[in-house]
């Protein structure tokens, strides 16, 4: 009777273990045939009883189910663990710690790089989505994985640092842009990008290398040469700004903009001939290029000022009095027709309209005077 009673007791005790190695069987040909509901409930069962929770086999292939759950096209099996994802990464990891045989080494290698891959693509998602911090994330677990085999993803490193720029997360951008200046990454972009977020948190020093490294490796590259003049006129160096500008116009001379901007520059270092052309250039390829009209009238008006203070400043009845004057007065009639255009383009707009009530005083012309002070008195209402 007791052999009997031992016997019944050892049948139970093998059919126990029995009965877990048999989930993980079923999990494992459940996979298979792609039932991955009645996959995902076997090898969660099996995960957790004492007899099969510390074998690498089964965290292998916990990781495999986990990752097909993540990747299914199946909405029904895809909703079965909104986390599958992290679950597949964590179950090969644990697959590893265990492998002392490395008897699973490929498959759980061949698993990270598919989680890799999926989160490479979940952050793709979440970047079209705007949500740019979550796809920070979800880029950087690319990269850490492929890290860990040896590997420089600097797709996923290029788009974490982009993703970092448009999110405002300046220590992360710098963090990838840096890391992809230290690859020879082939995309000038992020010198320009790296060298913005410098200014602008007004270290011009790093902001001034990393271009000159950028210009150095892509000499060529416009984006770049825009970027050095944009750095040197925020420092101030109007004269290397003016370099890179000239630059500039050579790689593009049919752009307005860049000309509007020489013009600017050359207006600060106080060479209004060179301003004047590089304005008149600017409106000869837009011609409703409202910012070169304004800026050319402007030009002539603080010309017009410059001058009658030249003519105050003379001792009285000195002659030169009047030769200044009428240059003034002429300075003044060079700005009008842009100022006039300017104000017709933009026609609330009060700067211009109280610059050209100011030169028809100046200048007597009572009519425009007139219809000047209308327009002012019509913005006010």
């Amino acid at each position: 009777m007791k052999k009997l009673i031992l016997s019944l007791s050892l049948l139970v005790f093998y059919t126990a273990i029995n009965a877990q190695s048999v989930k993980l069987q079923s999990a494992i040909s459940y996979n298979k045939n792609n039932r991955l509901d009645k996959a995902k409930e076997n090898i969660d069962a099996a995960t957790v009883h004492e007899k099969t929770m510390n074998e690498s086999k089964t965290w292998s292939y916990r990781g495999r189910i986990y990752v097909k759950i993540a990747s299914s096209t199946n909405q029904e099996y895809k909703n079965l663990d909104t986390n599958a994802l992290q679950i597949a990464y964590d179950a090969f990891q644990k697959s590893i710690e265990m492998d002392t045989e490395k008897e699973f080494e490929q498959e759980n290698m061949i698993g990270l790089f598919a989680c890799s891959d999926q989160y490479y693509m979940k952050g793709v998602d979440a970047f079209n989505n705007k949500n740019y911090k979550n796809a920070i994330d979800l880029f950087e677990k690319t990269v850490k994985i492929n890290t860990a085999f040896g590997r420089k993803d600097t797709s996923a490193i290029f788009n974490a640092a982009l993703c970092a720029e448009l999110g405002g997360i300046n220590a992360k951008a710098k963090e990838h842009f840096n890391s992809l200046v230290s690859l020879n990454y082939d995309q000038p972009s992020i010198y320009s990008s790296l060298a913005n977020i410098y200014k602008a948190e007004n270290d011009t020093v790093k902001a001034v290398k990393i271009i000159e490294k950028g210009r150095k490796r892509f000499p060529d590259n416009f984006d770049l040469i825009i970027a050095e003049a944009n750095i040197f006129l925020f420092t101030g160096n109007a004269v290397k700004a003016q370099n890179a500008l000239n630059a500039a116009v050579l790689k593009d001379p049919n752009n307005q903009t860049i000309h509007f901007a020489v013009g600017t520059n050359y207006e600060k270092m106080g060479d209004i001939v060179n301003a004047e052309k590089s304005y008149l250039k600017a409106i000869e390829i837009k011609p409703d290029f409202f910012d070169a009209i304004y800026n050319l009238g402007a030009l002539h008006v603080n010309n017009a000022v410059a001058l009658l203070e030249k003519a105050n400043a003379l001792p009285l009845g000195d002659k030169g009095y009047d030769i200044l004057k009428k240059q003034s007065e002429e300075q003044l009639n060079k700005s009008m027709p842009y100022l006039e255009k300017a104000s017709e383009m933009q026609p609330k707009d009060a700067i211009v309209l109280n610059t050209l009530k100011d030169i028809y005083i100046r200048l007597n012309l009572l009519d425009k005077l007139k219809m000047v002070n209308q327009k002012i008195v019509d913005l006010k209402k």
